[in-house]
């Protein structure tokens, strides 16, 4: 019997068993009850061990309860045949030992029970066949992946003849036979079964015969490994196709450096073939000093296990070519170089193509150098690319040591206060970080589209500081990556020293303005705006001085006598750049003219253009209106005087006549009445004299004070 027999009956016999022990149960009872009622108590009772044992081996956990039956159905009968026997101690010793011998076969048939599970599962996960056969062929046992191989539908093969899955019966039953002569001795084959669809399975088999009994055969699934044997020659040949169709060298070589394999391309670049020895002298273009180059880098490979790349230059009579050769140790499966792969790469064009860049990254160089902005350019790991010579005089220190580096950020903030604008260039969210670290301080340039500017102080440049405008761009490919970022810096100090010049000045002049009592304007000639300084609303009673901020607007107030001669002066001015003095009338608010007398020059920018008109503009109002009543007054004196003047005419002449008339009639009156008439006389020299000092005074105001009498 092989060792698969079940020595533990499996469930297929469990019926014969229950029937067994039955009827052995009652024949030994029978027996025993005989025997105790003929007053035998020795031997008999023996042939309780008969059915303990067989249910025990059986049926263990159940036969231990079987047992203590047994034992109780045996102290029975000798109770009821003789009560005093239950004290025998030969009858006590008996139950014992039937008891221990039921327990002790239980044991047992747990544990072969036991032994038996571990040796199935153990064959069940198996990846090898396992079959028991008789000589006949007919199967006994076999575990799953045997079932799978021959029929994956199947539970179970036994009972099945291993000669139905055969592909060549004859072959399979040759193979039993030497099984047979080998006795214990392994035999193996490859054969090719079937299943039962059909279909052909290629097994390598591999048995013996057990004592002259049953046949234990292992089974192996070749499918796999044929398969695999067919898809790896279809791809060799795929792969030497491959390889053959690159245009780049390659090759395989032992440790000693013999060419083992070697692709098309290979061999029409250095005229090598399988064989070719790297040691000895080699043809084509490789040879000599070349050649020696490759073995070394190979030895070099085998021996550091690691791979190796060198570059190596041939010159012909047409040309200078350029290659590459990567050597890549091959390991075994004990880690240890066996082979080394190499692959020649015909460098030529990318080294010309890095010539010319080379060149170009000079000349760009260069252009940097020449350029008069300091000037630093970094890469998006915000890794210094290039500097020029105008950064170092800039923040006065050697700055080449910065390319390669982080540490450009520094120039402008020492204690890393915040990143450069070209490091926020460079980022995705570049408003956010605008936003958070240059608040208030950034512009977008005006002259690059996308770029920014910053105009700080930075007190540790030079010598009490300076102002540097920073101005930021992002520099990307022709697909529009960012490839990187340039940021220029300008010294801003001499412009802002000149500003805060210009904004004293500025000053100066808004305090003059306010305080002057004059009106101060400047006339853009361009914008046609005049910008007022000195509250000309207030001068012409307006809320604010949009009224006159244009010099259309302007003139809108100007009385129209004076509006021609006005534009016309402007006119002049603009032509010819001479001053304006012109005298005005201009309407206020209240509807009555003031007058104003203007007084204006150009403004020249640097290259002696006129851009703008800056003047001066005098109320002379009050002036006027004192001339105008000096000038009424002096014609008031004038008809005075003429007045006087006839008033003395008009005296004279009756005083002559009464004078002559007295002298004519004489009488005791007439001394009186002379005296009277010189006494009037008198009056009248002194109004006379009244008459010429009025007229010494109209001369006078006429003289000295340009008071005009219109007739």
């Amino acid at each position: 019997m092989y060792i698969m027999r079940n020595l533990v009956t499996g469930p297929k016999g469990q019926d014969h068993w229950f029937l067994l022990i039955l009827i052995t149960t009652v024949l030994v009872f029978s027996s025993c009850w005989y025997a105790i009622s003929q007053n035998i108590h020795t031997v008999i009772p023996h042939l309780f061990y008969i059915p303990v044992i067989l249910a025990c081996w059986r049926f263990p956990r159940p036969g231990v309860l079987f047992t203590f039956g047994i034992v109780s159905g045996y102290a029975g009968l000798e109770l009821f045949y003789n009560p005093q026997m239950l004290l025998d101690p030969d009858v006590i010793l008996r139950c014992l030992i039937i008891i221990f011998i039921g327990m002790v076969v239980a044991y047992l048939s747990l544990y072969l029970h036991n032994r038996e599970k571990s040796y199935l599962r153990l064959l069940s996960a198996l990846d090898t066949g396992v079959i028991v056969t008789d000589r006949s062929g007919r199967i006994f046992y076999s575990n799953p992946y045997a079932i799978r191989v021959l029929d994956r539908k199947a539970g179970s093969l036994s009972g099945s003849s291993l000669l139905d899955y055969a592909g060549n019966e004859t072959d399979l039953k040759e193979f039993l036979e030497k099984c047979q002569q080998n006795g214990q001795s392994d035999t193996t084959k490859e054969l090719v079964l079937k299943r039962n669809d059909g279909f052909p399975v290629p097994v390598l088999l591999s048995g013996y015969q057990q004592k002259g009994e049953e046949f234990i055969l292992t089974l192996n699934d070749l499918s796999e490994e044929k398969w695999l044997a067919h898809e790896l020659a279809n791809d060799r040949r795929v792969m030497t196709t491959l390889i053959d169709a690159i245009p780049e060298g390659i090759f395989l070589s032992d440790n000693s450096g013999t060419i083992i394999g070697i692709n098309r391309s290979c061999m029409e670049l250095t005229g090598w073939n399988e064989g070719t020895s790297l040691s000895e002298k080699t043809p084509g273009p490789f040879s000599g000093e070349l050649s020696g180059n490759i073995r070394n880098a190979l030895h070099q490979a085998v021996r550091e296990k690691q791979p190796v790349t060198i570059n190596l230059e041939t010159l012909s009579e047409e040309s200078r070519r350029h290659y590459e050769v990567s050597l890549t140790p091959v390991y075994d499966s004990l880690n240890s170089v066996n082979r080394v792969a190499g692959v020649i790469h015909d460098i030529t064009g990318r080294e010309n193509y890095l010539k010319q860049v080379r060149e170009r990254e000079e000349y760009l160089r260069m252009v940097l150098d020449g350029l008069p902005f300091a000037t630093v350019v970094i890469n998006p790991d915000h890794e210094v690319l290039s500097v020029n010579q105008a950064l170092s005089m800039l923040f006065e220190r050697e700055v080449d040591d910065l390319i390669g580096t982080t540490g450009h950020g520094h120039l402008l903030y020492p204690a890393g206060e915040r990143p450069m604008l070209s490091d926020l260039m460079i980022e995705d969210e570049v408003d956010i970080l605008l936003d958070e670290w240059y608040e208030d301080l950034y512009l977008p340039s005006p002259t690059v589209p996308g770029a920014y500017e910053v105009i700080d102080f930075f007190p540790h440049i030079g010598e009490g500081g300076k102002w540097i405008k920073s101005t930021s761009s992002r520099l990307v490919d022709e697909k529009g990556a960012t490839i990187g970022a340039i940021e220029t810096f300008e010294d801003f100090t001499s412009l802002k020293a000149t500003e805060e010049t210009i904004r004293i000045s500025e000053e100066r002049f808004k305090i003059a303005s306010q305080i002057a009592t004059d009106l101060i304007f400047e006339y853009d000639q361009e914008t046609d705006q005049i910008l007022w300084f000195g509250g000309v609303e207030k001068w012409l009673g307006l809320e604010s001085s949009e009224r006159v901020s244009t010099m259309t607007s302007w003139t809108n107030l100007i009385h129209e006598e004076d509006v021609g001669k006005v534009k016309s002066a402007f006119i002049h001015h603009v032509l010819t750049g001479e001053p304006i003095k012109e005298e005005l009338r201009i309407k206020h608010r209240s509807g009555l003219y003031q007058t104003w007398v203007i007084k204006a020059v150009a403004l020249y920018n640097t290259n002696f253009r006129q851009i703008k008109t800056v003047g001066i503009v005098s109320d002379v109002s009050e002036i006027r209106a004192n001339e105008e009543a000096k000038r009424k007054a002096l014609i008031t004196i004038e008809k005075y005087i003429e007045q006087f003047a006839i008033l003395n005419d008009h005296i004279r002449n009756p005083l002559q006549v009464i004078a002559g008339y007295n002298d004519l009639q004489g009488g005791e009156y007439a001394r009186e009445i002379a005296s009277q008439i010189a006494q009037v006389n008198k009056i009248v020299d002194q109004l006379d004299k009244g008459w010429i000092e009025s007229e010494s005074i109209r001369d006078f105001l006429r003289r000295h004070y340009g008071i005009k009498i219109k007739d």
